[in-house]
């Protein structure tokens, strides 16, 4: 502790013999102007040069979500799970491309809870299919795909796309398959999903 007293008095003795052999004593006449203003009373610190913040989107196209939370993940594939248990692989992924279609089109929920729960949207939510089945590992593995960007290609050759919407036209009512043939535009089928867009 002693030693440090030392150093640290040598240091303000040197500098005091520094400052009187310079002629500045720090104790100048003042001189009647306000310039004392305008010096900082300690030395500025150089501006960092900060880079300009540029927004990460969770999806660019045909690249895939950025980030994905594990509950995303576990609902997208359930969601799967519930639309295409009984469909060919391509169409489970065709299935999760459409909800993350939603999540980024601006007419829907900006999430994938928001629009899996969007009210009127899936037939799981109403007839009860939700709460009786569980994610299995292809339904996972086709959500991660979906997630990845990738685009399954349907029987006339076109990729689901853009697509924002699914009907099993045999299982659908009349009224829902006239509306998808009247107000959307038919992309195209995978398994017995027909996939549409605006």
């Amino acid at each position: 502790m002693k030693k440090n007293y030392g150093v640290v008095l040598g240091a303000v003795a040197l500098s005091v013999v520094a400052a009187l052999s310079t002629g500045n004593t720090g104790l100048e006449e003042f001189s009647g102007e306000d310039t004392y203003l305008d010096a900082p009373a300690v030395a500025l610190m150089p501006q960092p040069k900060m880079r300009p913040a540029v927004a990460h989107p969770k999806m660019q196209a045909g690249r895939g979500f950025s980030e994905i939370g594990e509950r995303d993940l576990y609902l997208l594939a359930r969601m799967i799970e519930c639309e295409a248990r009984y469909e060919p692989y391509e169409g489970k992924v065709a299935v999760g491309v459409v909800v993350l279609n939603r999540v980024m089109s601006g007419r829907f929920p900006n999430t994938i809870e928001g629009v899996i729960f969007q009210k009127g949207q899936f037939q799981p939510m109403t007839d009860g299919g939700w709460e009786s089945k569980e994610p299995s590992e292809l339904a996972y593995k086709a959500a991660r795909e979906a997630l990845e960007g990738k685009k399954p290609v349907g029987k006339n050759g076109q990729t689901v796309g853009n697509a924002l919407f699914f009907i099993y036209e045999d299982l659908a009512d009349q009224g829902a398959a006239k509306w998808f043939k009247n107000k959307l535009n038919y992309v195209t089928t995978i398994g017995n999903h027909d996939f549409y867009e605006y």
